[in-house]
């Protein structure tokens, strides 16, 4: 599993990687001075890519591992086909035949499903969950909190600068050396984070 998490994963780095050469060689132009909205948008993409590639291997992780939680952290998941964490018996009975083992995995993968991780704390906390020592991932999360809240700038706010008018622009900068520390950054968060597993 743990490969099989690594290879999707670099699969969508290099589709990262991908979109911020096809803005070096195809969008950047020649000479300096800040590109417009519509050549570095590609930029953008990347990032929101590089975000659905984080998420991937946080949710990939759980997948696997939360099943087998302590009896703690599953007491937060609700039972599946349910938003209750606790229930009666009669709730239960919908499960006759399942082993527990199923019943957790399906609770699990249900409650997964709706998942999404937006800032370091949520990070953190589903790591913790699954027994990742989130410890030697410090260095890691501030520069992936910033790429987190800027994907989601992009995503709800269609990157607007909020500082536009006169002498700014309608949208916020960006380049590709910023893309290549964010990719970088991730990149050693994940190979950090997987070296548990």
């Amino acid at each position: 599993m743990k490969q099989e998490i690594q290879d999707r994963f670099d699969l969508n780095v290099r589709r990262v990687k991908n979109l911020v050469n096809i803005y070096r060689t195809q969008l950047s132009g020649p000479g300096r001075g800040r590109r417009g909205h519509q050549e570095t948008d590609v930029l953008r993409a990347a990032i929101v890519l590089l975000h659905a590639a984080t998420e991937d291997v946080l949710r990939s992780l759980a997948y696997w591992k939360l099943p087998a939680a302590n009896a703690d952290v599953l007491e937060l998941i609700p039972l599946v086909g349910g938003a209750a964490t606790k229930f009666n018996l009669g709730t239960l009975s919908a499960h006759r035949g399942k082993t527990i083992d199923a019943v957790l995995k399906e609770s699990v993968d249900a409650s997964l499903e709706r998942s999404n991780y937006n800032n370091a704390a949520e990070v953190n906390r589903i790591l913790t969950s699954i027994g990742i020592n989130t410890a030697p991932l410090a260095p890691y999360m501030a520069l992936l909190e910033t790429t987190m809240k800027r994907r989601h700038q992009i995503v709800h706010r269609a990157d607007a600068n909020p500082n536009a008018g006169r002498g700014n622009h309608r949208v916020s900068s960006i380049g590709p050396g910023m893309l290549d520390n964010w990719i970088a950054n991730v990149e050693n968060f994940v190979a950090a984070t997987l070296a548990q597993v």
